[in-house]
């Protein structure tokens, strides 16, 4: 999958036609088509409905094309920072980034980061949190930007892994709405008609952190596992929709909260604080890395140490 099929399916959703979509991306028709079904086939799901005389959507087309353009406008913005005031020469880093923090935090914070560091240049791999890891400890990547929860750590205590917590987040259960603003549903939910559950795959880390929410709310739930995905966006997109009840972290959801598409869906017992934290490898002594460091320990009031023992 790339960027590249995202933009596909909105053009054709703009364009209403195969031929038109496929001159508009300057390809032709049947390798146009062929890069929907490759969409198509990656997501599990029929996006077009072709029995239709047009071009018309299926549900799951509508439900992806609000996720497909939030992509596609994000990865823009973070194209046009890392690529604004580029040095003729520099010195690269690279940075691996949480799949969700890569589209909402990192962003913001490169910015700020190159202010103190105009020649930096970024190299920013989006990457599950135990892809992270294991580029970082193989020397893959100088640094790692990941959410921690201090029941779920995933780095192995070591001298080697220091971080800095730059950042707080809470991971808060969400709700699309109805016509007069009011959630659809509402945790804890009723036993007879369970609300349905819009959930992380399993093994990603946001999913270990709603399932401590779960275990820990001290109440039971009632939900019904009704959709997995491991991207927080698609998972943001089925919730606006109103398919059920999901888990984000409140900075991924701080648009739509003002735009009235999402609420809360629950008090605070079904909520749970999080970090954001940047780890490095005391491995890596390039100059670059070991200055931005020092930037970061000299700017950040929270607390700073070594990662504690892994799962």
């Amino acid at each position: 999958m790339n960027i590249d099929w995202f933009e596909d399916f909105i053009c054709l959703v703009e364009a209403r036609s195969f031929s038109l979509a496929a001159q508009r991306q300057s390809v032709s028709q049947p390798t146009f088509s062929r890069r929907i079904q490759g969409l198509e086939e990656w997501l599990g799901t029929e996006l077009i409905d072709r029995t239709a005389k047009n071009v018309r959507l299926t549900p799951g087309g509508r439900v992806f094309l609000a996720f497909a353009e939030e992509m596609v406008r994000r990865t823009r913005e973070m194209r046009a920072i890392l690529r604004d005031q580029a040095p003729l020469s520099g010195e690269t880093v690279r940075f691996a980034v949480a799949h969700t923090l890569s589209l909402t935090y990192f962003p913001g914070w490169l910015k700020h980061l190159k202010e103190r560091f105009p020649t930096l240049l970024a190299r920013v791999l989006a990457v599950n949190v135990q892809d992270g890891v294991t580029t970082l400890t193989e020397g893959e990547t100088d640094f790692l930007i990941a959410y921690h929860h201090p029941q779920i750590p995933f780095i192995k205590e070591s001298r080697g892994h220091p971080y800095v917590s730059l950042a707080k987040d809470r991971v808060v259960p969400y709700s699309g709405v109805d016509a007069e603003g009011k959630p659809l549903f509402c945790l804890p939910g009723n036993s007879r008609k369970p609300f349905p559950f819009l959930a992380y795959e399993s093994g990603a880390y946001l999913a270990h952190i709603v399932e401590v929410i779960l275990l820990s709310a001290g109440h039971p739930s009632f939900l019904q596992r009704s959709f997995e995905t491991h991207m927080a966006e698609a998972l943001k997109a089925m919730i606006v929709q109103g398919h059920g009840i999901g888990w984000l972290p409140a900075s991924c959801a701080a648009r739509e909260i003002h735009d009235g598409v999402l609420v809360q869906a629950g008090d605070e017992d079904w909520v749970s604080d999080i970090d954001v934290r940047v780890y490095r490898s005391l491995d890596n002594t390039k100059p670059i890395v070991d200055m931005i460091w020092q930037h970061l320990l000299e700017e950040t009031a929270e607390p700073k140490g070594s990662a504690v023992q892994g799962t």
